[in-house]
């Protein structure tokens, strides 16, 4: 069986998720009805771990998302949210204007020049506290639940696999979604990941036929 679980949940929609304004930093915008609607479908997929040692973000939309899904929280001042080098509430189209930009907060590069933000190793080292903290936690046998941001939860995922920080740039993650993290076989291992229960990703059953096209209308072309 896998031990020390630790589940990972990402804070449901805010006004800036939604119109893509990734960079939230130190603000804190609160749940579109929306937000509140999917972290309230989250509920029953939380209920089994209502005693775990639960660890959240002392931002307002964890912490609501939290509420929403059925968890009591103890609040850690690590789980908030990666400041960045961008103004908060700027999308990077926004920040570089029209001319040419490279700003990848993934990028260790930028980090080596003067950081107006928390520098990657900064936030890496934040990091790696957390999953200490949920090491201990989770030793005595009961899983740990951490609730926090999209960016920080690819990273420490990332750090848990073994990987470098920067690696949590492949791990993508929706709002309101859950993963796991395990030690399997004795090795850390990602047993669950990017799951929303309000999102729909399953393909169809059966292939949904497309009109004709003008070309030739005797032909049918179907999707997946």
């Amino acid at each position: 069986m896998p031990q020390q679980q630790i589940i990972l949940v990402r804070h449901a929609e805010t006004a800036w998720n939604r119109s893509r304004r990734y960079y939230t930093g130190h603000d804190d915008p609160d749940l579109t009805a929306a937000g509140k609607r999917e972290a309230g479908l989250l509920r029953p997929h939380l209920q089994a771990y209502r005693d775990a040692h639960v660890l959240c973000s002392p931002a307002l939309r964890a912490r609501r998302t939290a509420a929403l899904a059925g968890l009591s929280v103890d609040i850690n001042p690590d789980l908030r949210e990666w400041s960045y080098q961008l103004p908060d509430g700027h999308t990077v189209d926004e920040r570089c204007g029209s001319g040419p930009c490279h700003h990848d907060i993934w990028d260790a590069a930028l980090h080596t020049r003067a950081c107006t933000g928390e520098c990657l190793p900064e936030v890496t080292a934040r990091a790696d506290c957390v999953l200490d903290c949920a090491r201990r936690l989770a030793a005595g046998g009961r899983p740990v639940v951490l609730v926090s941001h999209g960016n920080l939860i690819r990273l420490m995922t990332a750090r848990w696999l073994g990987l470098s920080a920067a690696a949590g740039a492949h791990l993508v993650l929706r709002t309101a979604s859950l993963g796991r993290l395990a030690h399997y076989d004795g090795r850390p291992s990602l047993l669950g990941w990017n799951f929303n229960p309000s999102f729909d990703d399953r393909l169809p059953a059966h292939p949904t036929a497309a009109p004709p096209q003008h070309h030739a209308p005797d032909t049918a072309m179907h999707r997946p």
